[in-house]
């Protein structure tokens, strides 16, 4: 039986990893200002959820590929200007809402992130509790530093159905 209610051990992902890296958090942090991007900005219980599954359930390892986004950060931005250029709102994703991240992850261990997730979420089914990941997304091509799998923590709204399931 896995714990899914119990904090984990310790918390396993650094702030480092989950702040944004855009030129403009960047630069804020090197003048010593508050970036808009920081770590901070993450959802405390999604990390919860984050810490429960590395530690019970999957095991090893989740190196963070790309943690919070702010709005200035290149993938935001270019989904903001899709947005309007479509005459649509723009509606924020996983990660400038604090609720999501990409775990650096191929083959095997990509397969064994899968399931350990489903199965964290299977868990919570079965209590009758919401599923905190409403988004398990592979990318598994290309060059293999490239790879990643993306784990979100949204809830469902217009524009935003949830759970939901994409591919790269």
């Amino acid at each position: 039986m896995i714990d899914i209610s119990t904090p984990a051990s310790r918390g396993y992902f650094t702030d480092a990893e989950m702040r944004c890296g855009c030129a403009v958090c960047n630069h804020a942090r090197s003048q010593g200002e508050r970036a808009p991007g920081c770590a901070s900005n993450m959802r405390l219980e999604f990390m919860a959820h984050l810490n429960r599954v590395r530690e019970r359930v999957y095991c090893r390892p989740m190196p963070i590929a790309s943690g919070f986004r702010c709005e200035h950060h290149p993938e935001e931005s270019f989904k903001r200007r899709r947005a309007e250029q479509a005459g649509k709102p723009w509606i924020p994703g996983d990660h400038p809402s604090g609720v999501g991240v990409d775990v650096r992850v191929q083959g095997s261990d990509a397969h064994a992130l899968m399931r350990a997730l489903h199965v964290y979420n299977w868990f919570h089914i079965q209590n009758n509790l919401p599923q905190p990941f409403t988004a398990i997304c592979p990318h598994q091509r290309g060059r293999q530093q490239g790879r990643f799998i993306h784990i979100g923590g949204n809830v469902e709204a217009p524009g935003r159905p949830r759970p939901w399931l994409w591919t790269y």
